[in-house]
């Protein structure tokens, strides 16, 4: 080809084809085979496309992965069900509209902190959402990398890991089938399984996303823990039905009763992006609490009772919080309960780990907001829930502890810049507010008063004819 007779933006296009290609996997390399952008899962990176699925899929064949379920629809009546965990077993790719999409077996999910997957009264349907997400080894990658996966329920069905037809492929197919097509002693090997589609993938290389204690200990102090016999009002059932009835007292009349645990020797671990929160303490957390619903049995293990010790005892986690971290929670939302530098979360407890000298807990944030009406004239003053008929789709839609996590974050972010950095956004942040000053009493700009004075003269003349 004689590149004397090319344009300009046509050498340009070749260059640029030579110096890209497309491997198998949907990643852009160089042409000497080496990848352009950063190293491999070292990013949040979303897989849709087949092939590149399935080069990430095939862990589940040579080991046993747990993948966690979450059912959006269940959230929104209850805060016990809807959450389960199983195993991948295995995966395929089937046609839907003529597109592949891949699909999961899974087993079938137990329910965890204490509720059901599938309640009897909220079965499975056939197309419902689901979130999940699971932790796998994957080649390129340093280390085991956590994957959230937009998924849907297809069916429930039986499962044999090596089929009497096919021992290099699974056995699938319903319980009937299994029962008609197959022998005994090849049922016996099967297992109950739910099929689930998988739209998408993404990979983050470190983990949902969390601060820790070194953060946290900045901006929060005076972590307290309240154990409230009866559950506390956010365990109270009303009569229309899976909701919570509001508290219409004091908050001071639950955690200032005398039945009412009140642990001060904490430390706060760990705040988690998706609704979860980490405790470590040194006393048993339901020693001492004296409720006769709250057996023995229920205290020696608590991970074996978690709904009826969630629906027995209410938890409420207090600290108080620094100032810069203050400022920003309450510009974002200034309707939660206590005073400016008090946070309170409403708490559910999902798990209780004993270490060497300490327990460590495990505690998901209850997805109503503890808010407090301050209007004398209100007929609902006091404290309530917020939304009052409703729950939250998830636990990251709860504001105040949603709102602290970023007035946290970005506190931090600001006193992490260099010094420099610092005393430039000092000076503009002056500058602004010295603008502002000095054009305290002015209610109009120049501009804006001539365009009215041109209005009013516009339209006196239009009145004179």
């Amino acid at each position: 080809m004689d590149k004397s007779r090319l344009t300009k933006e046509q050498i340009a296009k070749i260059k640029k084809t030579k110096r890209k290609k497309k491997k198998s996997d949907g990643r852009e390399v160089s042409s000497e085979g080496h990848n352009e952008g950063k190293t491999p899962f070292s990013v949040v990176e979303v897989f849709v496309k087949p092939k590149q699925m399935q080069s990430l899929f095939m862990t589940f064949r040579s080991s046993d992965v747990g993948c966690d379920l979450v059912r959006p629809r269940m959230l929104t009546e209850s805060v016990e069900h809807g959450r389960g965990r199983g195993i991948v077993r295995d995966f395929v790719f089937r046609k839907f509209r003529e597109q592949p999409k891949a699909v999961f077996f899974i087993t079938f999910p137990k329910g965890v902190a204490g509720g059901s997957f599938e309640p009897t009264d909220r079965l499975l349907k056939p197309g419902e959402p689901l979130q999940l997400s699971y932790t796998a080894e994957v080649e390129g990658a340093h280390k085991p990398i956590y994957f959230v996966g937009k998924a849907y329920f297809l069916r429930k069905s039986f499962y044999v890991a090596e089929s009497p037809d096919n021992p290099d492929k699974p056995w699938v197919g319903t319980r009937e089938e299994a029962q008609s097509k197959l022998s005994k002693d090849v049922i016996v090997r099967g297992e109950d399984i739910i099929e689930v589609r998988v739209d998408s993938v993404t990979s983050m290389p470190n983990g949902p996303g969390s601060i820790r204690r070194d953060v946290l200990d900045r901006y929060i102090s005076n972590a307290q823990l309240y154990c409230i016999p009866g559950g506390g009002g956010w365990a109270q059932r009303s009569t229309q039905g899976p909701f919570f009835k509001s508290i219409r007292e004091p908050l001071d009349k639950y955690i200032g009763q005398a039945a009412v645990k009140h642990i001060e020797n904490l430390q706060i671990v760990e705040f988690g992006n998706l609704g979860e929160i980490t405790i470590t303490l040194k006393e048993d957390l339901l020693g001492g609490i004296e409720y006769d619903k709250l057996l023995q049995v229920m205290v020696s293990k608590p991970n074996n009772y978690l709904r009826e010790i969630n629906t027995f005892v209410g938890f409420l986690v207090h600290f108080n919080i620094a100032e810069n971290v203050k400022e920003g929670l309450l510009r974002t939302f200034n309707r939660k309960v206590g005073k400016e530098e008090e946070v309170f979360i409403p708490l559910i407890l999902e798990r209780v780990a004993e270490s060497k000298e300490q327990f460590r807990l495990k505690f998901r944030v209850f997805p109503r907001d503890l808010v407090e009406e301050r209007s004398k004239n209100s007929m609902e003053r006091g404290l309530q829930f917020m939304p009052p008929y409703t729950l939250h789709p998830g636990s990251e839609n709860q504001y105040t502890y949603s709102k602290l996590l970023i007035a946290i974050s970005q506190c931090f972010r600001e006193d992490e810049k260099p010094e420099d950095e610092k005393r430039t956004s000092e000076k503009l942040v002056a500058s602004v507010q010295g603008r502002i000053a000095e054009r305290k009493h002015e209610f109009t700009d120049d501009k804006i008063r001539s365009a009215f004075k041109d209005r009013v003269a516009a339209k006196k003349r239009k009145e004179e004819g």
